[in-house]
Order: structure tokens, then sequence, then C-alpha cells
């Protein structure tokens, strides 16, 4: 079978065809023929930094199951799935059963790829912040994938939500369902929001801004972000770090997602899809070196 993949560091460029064994499902694993596959910061990073060999990235795939191991009992061949993996740049790939769910036929393969790592990952920073009916919460990075989810699970779960993003991108967070937008080219957002919310979710690139988060959250508000780095803490302001979820805990909120996806109650952006071919990752590649760039980025691949 066909993957695509890269045997050195360097530019999108290195990225290549390559000839792979098909990879056979084990007990608990089930064996997907592909449909379409996410493409992540991740993958960028690991293009950049290369590794001992050969290496075929990708972590997100949606298809049809076409094998199973001989331990599961949830899937059957010819159902249509989305799952976090490994390897996912491939014709046909083989995923962990816990970290798979079933996709319905309302739900395309573009958009249930699209929906895995920013949906997870915003779903688990809504969890890490206990969020819950009648919390004032702030979502930095409001119009990127992993913002645009955490307010609607926050919204979902009855916050009043205050989305923060560049000025450009004010309608498509208030469709979110944001009570208000504040743009921060256009002023300091701490100026308009000191002290004002019980949860601070940081989705913005690599969490920046950790001592306004502190400066907006109330006494003994709690931040959420994605920075490793935790900024300097006042008035009983904590700070957790959001780390991926693993094995089941995938599955789980893959399946909260996916329902309320099919609920008309989350949506996703697809900014980009194409094609299953080199040209089409180098210019996945591409757009993922570009951080301007909106939207996911999607490789489909074709019958």
């Amino acid at each position: 079978m066909i993957g695509y993949g890269f045997s050195e560091a360097g530019g999108p460029e290195v990225i290549d065809a390559i000839e792979l064994p098909t990879p056979q499902p084990g007990p608990r694993e089930i064996q997907i023929k592909t449909e379409a596959i996410g493409l992540n910061n991740r993958d960028r990073i690991a293009r950049q930094m290369g590794g001992s060999g050969l290496t075929v990235p990708g972590y997100d795939v949606a298809g049809i199951v076409s094998a199973v191991g001989s331990r599961v009992t949830q899937f059957s061949k010819g159902d249509r799935v989305i799952a976090r993996t490994t390897s996912a740049y491939a014709e046909i790939v083989t995923a962990a059963a816990d970290m798979s769910v079933l996709l319905p036929a309302a739900i395309t393969a573009e958009t249930g790829v699209a929906l895995i790592t920013p949906g997870v990952t915003g779903y688990r920073m809504v969890e890490l912040g206990k969020i819950k009916a009648g919390d004032t919460v702030i979502v930095k990075g409001a119009s990127g994938g992993v913002g645009s989810a955490a307010i609607q699970l926050a919204v979902e779960r009855g916050a009043s939500v205050i989305g923060i993003a560049a000025s450009r991108h004010e309608t498509e967070v208030n469709r979110l369902g944001v009570e208000h937008f504040v743009a921060y080219d256009r002023g300091n957002p701490v100026d308009e929001l000191r002290q004002t919310v019980d949860v601070v979710i940081n989705a913005a690139m690599n969490g920046l801004g950790g001592d306004d988060d502190v400066e907006m959250a109330k006494d003994g508000g709690l931040i959420v972000s994605v920075s490793h780095t935790e900024p300097l803490l006042s008035r009983g302001v904590r700070f957790v770090h959001t780390r991926p979820l693993g094995g089941s805990e995938v599955g789980r909120a893959l399946q909260t997602l996916v329902n309320l996806m099919a609920q008309g109650k989350l949506t996703v952006q697809v900014g980009y899809v194409l094609p299953f071919t080199r040209e089409g990752f180098i210019k996945g590649h591409q757009l993922l070196d570009d951080p301007r760039h909106e939207g996911r980025i999607v490789i489909k691949v074709s019958e």
C-alpha cells in the first residue's frame, strides 16, 4: 500500500510516497481503509525535527472498517469510523478500538476527521476547567480549531462565554454562541476584562499571554492553557496545563463530540481539502508552516 512520510528533517518537500506493508489489527484494534486524514501541528513539528529513519506521521483518520481484531465487539467490517491513531498518512491504518467511534452517515469523512484533534483538546480543556452552568469563561484563540470547540462545549454546558480573537474573526466567533467578543487587535483585552471570569481557557498559539490570563481571572479563578509555562500567579488564581488524552479517554471524548455534531450543536471549520498525493501533503505542510492559514487541513483519499 501507499503511504507518505520522510526520512530526514526539513521543509515540506522532504515528504515523499512510500511503499508500506499493510498493517494487521491486533486483538483490540481495527483496520481502517482511509477516506480522510487530518493534518495537525504535531505533524509539522515531527517533520521539522526529523527522526531516526523513516517516519510516517499523522494521528487523525476517518474511513471504513476493513477488519477487526479478535477481541473487538463494538465494530464490524463496513462501519464508518473516525479514530485517533499513529502513522495515519497511509491508505490503510490500524487503530485501537477504544480510540475509535462510529461516524453517523450525516457527517462527512472530511468533517469528522477535522474534528478529532481540536475537538478532543477543546473537550479536555473544558473538562479540566470543570465548567458548569452559570460560569463565566474566557476563551482565547477563539477562532482556532481548539478555541472554537471549547466555546461550543462550554456554551452547551450553560456557561457564559467571552471569545477573544482578531477583529476579522468577530462574525464567525459570534456564531459559535459567545455572549461577548473582544478583539485583541483593538486594544488590550485586560482593560475590559480585568478580574471578570471564573475560568480562562487559553487556546492561543503556544498559550501566549499568561500574565494577562491571571489579570482576567477572578480571585480564586482557574487558567487552563496549552502553555507549558506557568505565569506568576496571585489572588489565589490557579493554573493547569492541558495534556493530551490517551486510550479510552479519547474514545469517550470523541463520542461526546460526534453526538453533539450529529445534533447540530458542534461545528468545525474545514479550510482545505487536498488530494492524497505527494503534492497534496506538501501543500498541506506548507499551510501548516503558515500561521495565517485558517480552518482545518484535510487530505481526501479518492476511490
